[in-house]
């Protein structure tokens, strides 16, 4: 970023340089600028979600307000990775990112996580249909009840009393 005048944001892609990618899509004197430096964030999805898995905590609040200011394209995207049965672990990253946005469009596969063997996922995944707050959970939240994993029945509880009556 320059000192006194906009974000160069063509610069900050070249340099894959996502905090400063999100500050500039913050930047509040031009939407263009805040425009592209979103695009260029989208730009980035796939090494974003790549770094969910980082044991860093400050680049993971990094690459999770990058994936939110995204939005959509990172949500269709994150739906995506979450039908890659293959990483759990890319699975859980993905399910705590789809809660923090409140996708809706992602209920089908946090539904669908609810049923892995994966205690943390399931964890994960009723925690984010509570918040997300989607009644069409209501049933599956219920069955949750009775997990195995009393952490899950705990996170299954919690997200039961999130949902509209």
């Amino acid at each position: 970023m320059t000192l006194f005048g906009p974000p160069d944001v063509e610069r900050l892609k070249m340099a894959g340089n996502v905090e400063g990618l999100i500050r500039a899509a913050k930047y509040k004197r031009d939407a263009a600028v805040r425009e592209r430096a979103r695009r260029g964030l989208e730009e980035m999805l796939d090494f974003m979600v790549d770094e969910l898995s980082t044991k860093n905590i400050r680049k993971l609040a990094v690459v999770r307000e990058g994936l939110m200011l995204v939005g959509r394209p990172a949500i269709d995207y994150m739906i995506w990775v979450h039908t890659d049965k293959q990483s759990v672990h890319r699975r859980q990253d993905v399910t705590f990112v789809l809660g923090e946005m409140r996708a809706k469009e992602a209920v089908p596969v946090l539904l669908e996580a609810l049923r892995d063997t994966d205690a943390l996922l399931r964890r994960l995944a009723a925690d984010a249909l509570g918040k997300i707050g989607d009644s069409r959970a209501r049933d599956r939240l219920r069955l949750l009840l009775r997990d195995e994993n009393a952490i899950v029945r705990k996170s299954a509880a919690r997200a039961l009393r999130k949902l509209p009556v």
